[in-house]
This record gives structure tokens, sequence and C-alpha cells, in this order.
């Protein structure tokens, strides 16, 4: 089987993760980093470093590319690899904003091009057991999700502190949350907002009506300065007629380990806590992609998932 030749554009999480990761996939043979500042990288492994992703890309070698860079430059490398016809591989969010990515619909219409995005949490192994052992077999009364985590340290010029350059709650971390609610719970509306513009700002809580099934998923998330005491969490707590089950993490940063409880015992822990959160997820989509790629059909998570993500927080984020 012909390897699937790859470029890689971002540094930081590109370089420290992806390429970590995909290395472990014997079907892909990295070929090109591109760098904006590629400070003590001039060879790694004898790959092509660029310092501008359009070069990158006119590498007629490159069947795929891998995009880890800020939001604010995803669609012109979309674009991009459209027109040259590479398969894309995308971080989230996978643009800056509801309107581009229905551009980048629009434009893969008629294309056999092959997309996946970096939706991690649905990969965890805590949800995954969730999924197929649990799912089916309770009648769900309500959801609520409390997610706690405290102020990253990042400088304030970052693309990471602005909703308009596809970072900010929303973006940066709420389209988790809605990501991995329509894929394990299917499609919800928004019955209501609740910003705390005066009081916390960081502080939103939200409303959200499972569409087939008709239970309430109450959303409080909430960002804590650094000098904060209380402590940063992420729980999913899943409330049935007779039993009462939880995704919990007691996270320090957004990549600590879930484990799965039901009322109140633990079920589920994952076995390599080091690597449960952000390799396995990580790998089993690069292992889509593959997949997606040699077998010329799409899967998930995609760009139209994506788009549906995209139209939630549209709404969201207009109201309140």
């Amino acid at each position: 089987m012909k390897k699937i030749n790859v470029g890689i554009i971002g540094k930081n999480f590109g370089y420290k993760l992806i390429y970590t990761v995909i290395h472990r996939i014997k079907e892909f043979n990295t070929i090109a980093f591109c760098f904006k500042n590629p400070v003590n990288f001039k060879t790694i492994n004898k790959i092509k470093i660029y310092t501008d992703w359009k070069k990158m890309l006119s590498n007629k070698k490159i069947d795929a590319v891998i995009i880890s860079s800020p939001p604010e430059t995803h669609l012109e490398i979309i674009k991009t690899a459209i027109k040259k016809k590479i398969h894309i591989f995308c971080e989230k969010p996978v643009t800056k904003s509801y309107k581009q990515v229905t551009q980048v619909i629009n434009l893969l219409e008629n294309k056999k091009l092959l997309h996946i995005v970096n939706y991690e949490f649905p990969k965890i192994a805590a949800f995954k057991f969730f999924k197929k052992n649990i799912l089916k077999k309770i009648h769900i009364k309500k959801i609520q999700i409390n997610w706690t985590i405290k102020m990253p340290q990042q400088k304030r010029s970052s693309w990471k502190n602005f909703h308009n350059r596809g970072g900010g709650i929303f973006y940066n971390y709420i389209c988790h949350t809605i990501y991995y609610l329509q894929e394990l719970f299917g499609d919800f509306s928004i019955e209501n907002v609740n910003k705390d513009r005066k009081k916390n700002p960081m502080n939103i809580k939200i409303k959200l009506r499972n569409i087939k099934k008709n239970f309430i998923i109450y959303i409080n998330f909430k960002i804590l300065s650094l000098k904060s005491k209380q402590k940063p969490i992420h729980q999913i707590k899943i409330f049935d007629k007779n039993n009462n089950f939880g995704l919990f993490s007691k996270t320090k940063s957004l990549s600590d380990q879930f484990i799965l409880k039901k009322s109140n015992k633990v079920i589920f822990k994952p076995i390599d806590n080091k690597k449960d959160f952000r390799f396995y997820p990580v790998f089993e989509n690069l292992k889509n992609f593959q997949k997606s790629i040699n077998e010329k059909k799409i899967l998930k998570p995609n760009f139209f998932d994506a788009k549906k993500v995209h139209f939630l927080i549209n709404q969201i984020s207009s109201i309140g």
C-alpha cells in the first residue's frame, strides 16, 4: 500500500503532539513541516522545513495536510489545499466563524477530498466505554455539565483570547462540549443562555433541549483567575430514572483524565493515565484520517460535523 505523504503546519500542537503521534502510524510519511519561526529546526529526521505554508502546499508530493496553526489562518490554507486536491486534517475550530466554515463546505462540493476535524473528547476511553456499554441501556431524564478551568497562562495578544479570531470561551472550550453532546446524545435546541457580564463575564450558563428525547441539558462553564482557590473540574452528570452516571475529571488542565461513575462508584478508569486524554484520541482521529483516505470515504469527525458545531456556537454567542 502506497504511503500517504503528509505536511504539518504548526509548531506547538503540530510538532509537539501531532508528529509524536503520527509517526506511530506506518501508513503516513511526514515529508514537510511549516513553522513561522523555525529556530533550531533546520532538519527533523530529514524532513523539509518551510516558513511559508503556500510553498509547502506547492510540493506536489504532499497528499495530505495537517493544520494546527491559529484558526484565523485556516480558511486560506483549506482553500489552497482544496484547490490542490490535498486531503485535510484540521485542529478545531476549523475556521473562526460559521460563515467561513459554510464557505469551506461549499468549496468541497463535488470534490473527492477527505477531511477530519480533531475533536478529541468522544475518543477518550471513559466516553467510549459509556457510549458502548451504558448509553443504550438508560433513559436519560437530565444532563448537568459543570466545567470550571483556571485562566490559561498565555499572552494577552494570543488568538485564544479572542472570539473573532477563533478563540475565546466558545471556540476554544464550549465547542468541545457541543460536539461531544451531539456525538453521544444527538441534536439539541437552545433554550436559554445566561452570561454574567457584570459579575463574571467568564461565567456562562446554557440550557439545551435534546430534540429526539426531549430531556434538558444544563451547562455551567466558568473560567477562574489564577489566584482563585476553587479547584477546576469537568463533570458530566447523566440522570436516568434508576441511576446517576457521571464522567468526571479532576482537571488541573484541559488534558487530565476522565473516569466513569455509577451512583458514586467508579465503574471505569483508563489503564494508561498518561496518554488517555491527548495521545490516544489524536491517534484515533489520525487513524480515521488514514482510513478515510485509503477507503475513499468520509468518516467522523469531519467538516460537516464542524459546521453543526459552528452553527450552534453562532447562535449561543449571539444570545444574552
